[in-house]
């Protein structure tokens, strides 16, 4: 069975506000995009290394 995994994607606009209200760091547009970034490839690298830990 396969099953429809929805990943809600933040926009740079959000990632800028959740800086500024959290930690009080007002981040400029490409900042917020390298974080974007960075959130990404965390992801993929974590899915990778759950999916080789418990199929192969």
């Amino acid at each position: 069975m396969k099953n429809k995994i929805d990943v809600n994607i933040i926009n740079i606009e959000e990632i800028v506000k959740i800086f500024k209200e959290e930690e009080g760091v007002d981040l400029t547009y490409e900042e917020a995009e390298q974080v974007s970034i960075f959130l990404s490839m965390l992801l993929k690298a974590t899915v990778k290394c759950f999916l080789e830990d418990n199929f192969f």
